[in-house]
């Protein structure tokens, strides 16, 4: 064996370092903007009520009353993402069939966040089902529907 071939393998791993290090020097982080997903909150909660209604799909006092239900059923503030914050990105997901990398975007936060956060208040939405959705109170019938001889077959 010649020492060019012993030396081979030596070139090939040297290359190979200096690659990644070309590579990792020339890195741009993902979410670089000043305009951070609290910010974001913040300019939806002091903006215009038909801003706030375009992207959340429900206005300030459903929110506050929405916000008000998950956060007496447990939902609360972590480390880096408040409470509200949170609602708001699991209301633009569920609102506009957005994927978790387009809320990633729009709320400056990585996809594992948004989906650890859309889970969350997910979880508590479902289980504040038992006290919202029950069935209808049959002891009264309202006159519309048993005077109506479309529904008397039902009542």
């Amino acid at each position: 064996m010649s020492d060019s071939d012993e030396e081979l393998p030596v070139f090939i791993v040297v290359l190979d370092y200096l690659i990644k290090k070309v590579r990792a020097a020339s890195r741009v982080p993902k979410h670089v903007s000043a305009f951070t997903g609290r910010n974001r909150m913040l300019e939806l909660l002091h903006g215009h009520d038909g801003q706030f209604v375009e992207v959340l799909r429900l206005n300030k006092e459903c929110f506050y009353r929405l916000y008000s239900l998950l956060t007496e059923n447990g939902l609360e503030d972590t480390r880096s993402i408040s409470a509200q914050e949170q609602v708001m990105m699991f209301l633009t997901i569920v609102g506009h069939c957005d994927s978790n990398r387009r809320s990633g975007y729009e709320w400056r936060h990585s996809g594992e966040t948004v989906s650890r956060h859309f889970n969350n208040v997910c979880s508590h939405l479902v289980s504040l089902a038992p006290r919202l959705i029950g069935p209808p109170d049959f002891v009264h019938i309202p006159s519309v529907i048993e005077n109506n001889l479309y529904y008397s077959p039902y009542f």
